[in-house]
């Protein structure tokens, strides 16, 4: 469905109740300032979780802002280092600036053209408040179905006793219920909203054939018309239909005339590496024939390495302003994370095609877009920045990964002398969620601790992780033994939740439900272990670098944090994850995720440096 939904709805909707000054600046960082409004903005409408039971909201908020800082610190050190002029950068944010343009242009030419009158959210409220039963009678027989409507105006003969001629036994009987918006023709839903139980309308053409509606019962259905969201969801309804018909114009408009031929040998190509990185991926492995997943980042610089710079500036089609490449292809497949089959290749080239089909219309859009002008547009980049941030201060971490690499050496002298007296090394039992999407992050998060605890949600969802068993559990092991997952949980309380925290393509819950130190009675074995602590030493290594790092990096931007002024910004307590739905489709995170940067960063040092 083709709509746009403003997510500054959401922020009104949740900060109305509460009169603040939304400009007070909580930091300054360089010419950056975190001012009390984005950091509501974003911090209701993410979800990010790093509380006791109880909630800890004060701890929570300054985690958030640390956050906040430690992400444009990076995000500044990036630029100076000119990360936004690489390749891997442009790969993954030229299709968020794409989809961008193109919202900026169906709030050009589709929303700023729909009108809805007070005579159209009248009229609403009438539909709104009805259902009609009805029953279509459809053939694609339209001699058939004149004779049929012919006979039933006479009202001689009942519709049902029509029905049974043997001539007649060919028209179609669907039982159909019409509420506001369930047609998409609007005035034919209209034309049903004005008849009475037992009339019924002349044959209207459709896909599916001619189809007669006729009205068996309008069943009425309360509502609270003193409630200001009513009248906002009646309207909202009227302008996604009208919105979808305009697209639909506007689209036949802009593609007149034009013909878009797809190269492919360059498709051919794209398809062919894909599937090389994904069968090479499950070698050995024996995934179900229809098992489909997300190509890594890993594996989209395989499939770039395979076809190489001549390659990848291959056309795949041209526009009458510019070329389409391989690259932009493979870009915009990396924004969308579509699944693909790991080892049926005529399902992934065939899944490839629709998505390529898609992705020239697309195209078309954000020439038309640039051509206006409107990547210029305040509000247009005032989104980038935010993007921008969150993009570049991850590439500059991980930029940073080869430089934090831990050798055999390093690992048997920990191995040798600090094993057992490191305080961060236990022995963790963790309950683990993994799931797909945010949104079910959010369902989770929303119902522990009201409809249920922690515990039974954990137990309902079973084993969703490698690493747990069926009732969701890891077991007490080493900390080490657990990846990423376990360097984190070795600094939590018990019954503490967490998260959520990327992995791979999903995202993680967690709860430490036992935790005991180590003795010599425990000791692990060094040679099967050796990875593992390798693992680990890397993790502990990287998030001592990051500490200092940031510390130098705040330093160096002359950053200040205002952490006393965080007890007056009025926040709400719902944890949410909102998507923005994109005009002319598509949808992000209405907010960059952001990342737990309090997490690799020690507070009291950074605290020392940024206060004032």
């Amino acid at each position: 469905m083709f709509k746009s939904l403003s997510i500054f709805l959401f922020c009104i909707a949740l900060s109305s109740a509460f009169a603040q000054d939304n400009s007070v600046v909580l930091s300054e960082i360089g010419s950056e300032k975190i001012t009390a409004s984005e950091f509501k903005f974003r911090y209701e409408l993410s979800p990010f979780v790093s509380h006791k039971n109880g909630w800890n909201k004060d701890s929570l908020k300054a985690d958030f802002l640390y956050s906040m800082i430690a992400e444009k610190l990076w995000y500044l050190e990036a630029l100076d280092r000119g990360l936004d002029q690489t390749e891997i950068f442009k790969f993954y944010f030229n299709p968020l600036r794409d989809i961008y343009l193109r919202d900026a242009l169906f709030k050009k030419e589709v929303e700023s053209a729909i009108i809805i009158s007070p005579d159209d959210i009248t009229y609403g409220i009438f539909k709104a408040g009805r259902t009609l039963k009805t029953t279509a009678l459809v053939s694609k027989d339209s001699s058939l179905i004149n004779e049929f409507h012919s006979l039933i105006s006479k009202k001689t003969v009942s519709v049902d006793s029509i029905l049974k001629l043997p001539r007649f036994a060919s028209i179609a009987q669907n039982p159909f219920e019409v509420e506001l918006g369930t047609l998409m023709d609007e005035e034919v839903e209209n034309l049903l909203f004005s008849l009475k139980p037992g009339e019924f309308t002349s044959p209207i053409n459709s896909e599916a054939g001619r189809i007669i509606f006729l009205i068996k019962d309008i069943i009425s259905k309360p509502l609270d018309l003193t409630n200001s969201k009513t009248s906002q969801q009646i309207k909202q309804k009227i302008k996604e239909r009208r919105a979808m018909h305009r697209t639909r114009d506007y689209m036949r408009e802009l593609t007149a005339g034009i013909t878009i031929n797809i190269d492919e040998k360059s498709f051919r190509n794209a398809g062919d590496a894909i599937f090389k990185v994904l069968s090479r991926s499950v070698a050995g492995g024996k995934p179900a024939s229809d098992s489909t997943r997300i190509l890594t980042d890993s594996e989209f610089a395989e499939v770039k390495t395979i076809l190489g710079e001549e390659g990848l500036k291959q056309p795949l089609f041209s526009l009458k302003t510019k070329t389409v490449t391989v690259w932009d292809f493979l870009a915009n497949l990396a924004f969308e994370e579509h699944r693909f089959s790991p080892v049926n290749k005529k399902a992934l080239l065939q899944k490839l095609n629709r998505v390529a089909k898609d992705f020239v219309q697309q195209q078309i859009l954000t020439a038309e877009a640039e051509k206006q002008g409107l990547e210029g547009l305040p509000q247009v980049q005032k989104e980038f920045v935010s993007w921008k941030q969150n993009i570049l201060s991850q590439m500059l971490k991980v930029s940073f990964l080869d430089s934090t690499r831990v050798s055999d050496q390093e690992i048997e002298e920990y191995y040798r002398k600090d094993v057992l007296k490191d305080k961060d090394f236990l022995l963790v039992n963790l309950q683990l969620i993994t799931v797909n999407n945010l949104e079910e992050i959010e369902t989770i998060l929303n119902s522990t601790g009201k409809e249920k605890s922690f515990d039974q949600i954990v137990r309902g969802y079973g084993k969703t992780d490698p690493l747990v068993d069926e009732s969701g559990e890891t077991g007490l092991k080493p900390a080490i033994f657990l990846g990423d997952i376990g360097i984190i949980a070795a600094k939590l309380d018990l019954n503490q939740l967490y998260g959520p925290i990327k992995r791979g393509d999903g995202y993680s819950l967690l709860m430490v439900k036992e935790k005991k130190s180590m003795n010599d009675s425990l000791k692990i074995d060094f040679d099967n272990s050796k990875e593992l602590l390798r693992g680990y030493l890397f993790q502990k290594k990287l998030n001592e670098f990051i500490s200092k790092k940031t510390v130098q990096l705040s330093a160096k931007y002359n950053a200040k944090a205002y952490e006393n002024r965080l007890k007056d910004i009025k926040t709400t307590d719902v944890v949410m994850f909102v998507h923005r739905l994109m005009g002319f489709g598509g949808r992000i995170s209405g907010v960059p995720l952001l990342d737990n940067w309090a997490d690799f960063i020690d507070i009291k040092e950074l605290k020392r440096e940024l206060i004032p």
